[in-house]
């Protein structure tokens, strides 16, 4: 069960920061701050579990699951090596500031789905967060606010649907995306649709294509291998422990989610 919450809270839209060894003056200090942050997630996990409950309303089952097996060959076979070669090749601080920028980009979304839940502060704290990041955090790639003290909790429009009781609907597992609910992927569209970091077809600052489209390709990539990366441990471990993997991959989606919107 420990497993499950740690999928559970490595499958958010955003990707916890993981330090690596490296064969520097700066070893101790990368390996401490893992053990930190695992010791932080063991917490929340354990606040998952005895604060939230969840309903599994799964009508598609089984074509979820016919879905769910082409994306586990898919991951197998292909995107596993991709990521782990991403991994080895690319050093933990390249990683980190790129994880950095991938987080930014999402931030204009996340601040106005903190204010369309009344969430001012977290509202401000996020937009801040962008516009120090991204000025002198050289676009994002350092986290600039984060050492100031400035802290937010992300926001998107599924969470915000939640907030106002709109029911999560069926659990729907989708080509290559993985997991998501009927609410939640509705949200996920909107968000993209309309931040002008991404489609923006409200065309914010005057027209529609503020990112041409090979930016959009290249971060939503590297945004897939970046993510994917960070859950190559987790995901061996409920290969190996899960009787059902799906099942697990389920629950630990709809608990996240849960708790999320709880928060």
């Amino acid at each position: 069960m420990r497993k499950i919450f740690i999928l559970t809270f490595l499958i958010s839209i955003f990707v916890n920061n993981a330090h690596a060894k490296f064969p520097n003056k700066n070893n101790f200090q990368y390996n401490k701050n893992a053990i930190q942050n695992q010791i932080d997630q063991d917490l929340e996990f354990e606040s998952y579990q005895s604060t939230t409950t969840i309903k599994i309303h799964d009508p598609y089952e089984k074509i979820n699951r016919q879905i769910f097996a082409i994306n586990d060959a898919f991951d197998r076979y292909f995107f596993e090596h991709v990521a782990k070669t991403y991994r080895k090749t690319v050093p933990n601080p390249a990683r980190k500031m790129i994880r950095n920028f991938l987080a930014n980009i999402s931030l204009p979304i996340s601040a106005l789905n903190s204010f369309a839940q009344g969430k001012v502060d977290n509202g401000l704290a996020t937009f801040s967060t962008f516009l120090i990041n991204s000025t002198i955090g050289c676009g994002g790639l350092f986290n600039i606010a984060q050492s100031k003290g400035i802290s937010y909790k992300f926001e998107d429009l599924g969470q915000t649907l939640g907030f106002y009781n709109i029911d999560q609907g069926a659990f729907i597992m989708l080509p290559v995306l993985g997991p998501s609910t009927s609410r939640d992927f509705t949200g996920w569209v909107v968000d993209k649709a309309i931040n002008p970091l991404s489609f923006n077809i409200a065309e914010i600052g005057g027209k529609r294509t503020l990112i041409d489209d090979q930016f959009l390709i290249a971060t939503g990539s590297l945004y897939s291998v970046d993510t994917r990366e960070s859950l190559i441990d987790i995901i061996e471990d409920i290969r190996q422990d899960s009787f059902d993997t799906y099942a697990t991959i389920r629950f630990a989606y709809l608990q996240k989610r849960a708790q999320e919107i709880k928060k």
